[in-house]
């Protein structure tokens, strides 16, 4: 059960190109997105309810972990592709077609059809999970300790068994186990 509380805890980053225009700014800046870490509430809270509708209810302490980890991802929401605030807009309220029923994998989320913004929330959730993005900075495999591996999208350490569909990838090497980069989306996703 609590891999399924991981399930949505992914990444949607695109790395932003940059120029030789000689001025000061950072080649990979995108604007900051403006979210309201109140929304996470919302949005961990549409999640438990889809994961008791779908058959597939959150661990003791999901929900918590959740919404802490959207919140902890806001700082880094810069990162993610797609649109962080369209998403956690889109999850803030409830809607019956935010989220499908995925068998056993639990909710899957749908956000009427617009994937940019539920991509874009989960991202958020992803670079907040401490499984996906432990905050410890890397450039190699090597940078990394305990069986930890660098993703070079992020440059942070991230364990290999984790569940992080969506993080921000360059290579298949970027995501957990089981998964694999889209590189159109710079997203890991399910193998």
């Amino acid at each position: 059960m609590f891999r399924f509380a991981l399930v949505l805890v992914s990444v949607l980053a695109a790395c932003g190109g940059g120029g030789d225009s000689g001025d000061d700014q950072p080649v990979d800046a995108r604007p900051q997105p403006q979210l309201d870490p109140a929304d996470c509430t919302a949005f961990a809270q549409s999640f438990a309810a889809a994961g008791n509708t779908c058959g597939t209810p959150l661990p003791s302490g999901g929900q918590a972990a959740f919404e802490g980890w959207c919140k902890k991802g806001i700082a880094k929401a810069a990162m993610c592709g797609g649109s962080p605030s369209a998403g956690l807009d889109c999850f803030s309220s409830p809607d019956a077609n935010d989220w499908a029923c995925a068998g056993p994998a639990g909710p899957y989320p749908a956000c009427n059809g617009d994937l940019n913004a539920a991509l874009g929330a989960l991202c958020v959730v992803a670079l907040g999970n401490p499984a996906c993005a432990t905050g410890v900075k890397c450039k190699f495999d090597a940078d990394c300790s305990n069986g930890l591996v660098c993703n070079s999208a992020t440059e942070e350490c991230m364990s290999k068994s984790a569940y992080c569909i969506g993080l921000p990838c360059r290579f298949d090497a970027d995501c957990p186990d089981d998964e694999k980069c889209n590189s159109a989306e710079g997203a890991c996703v399910g193998d």
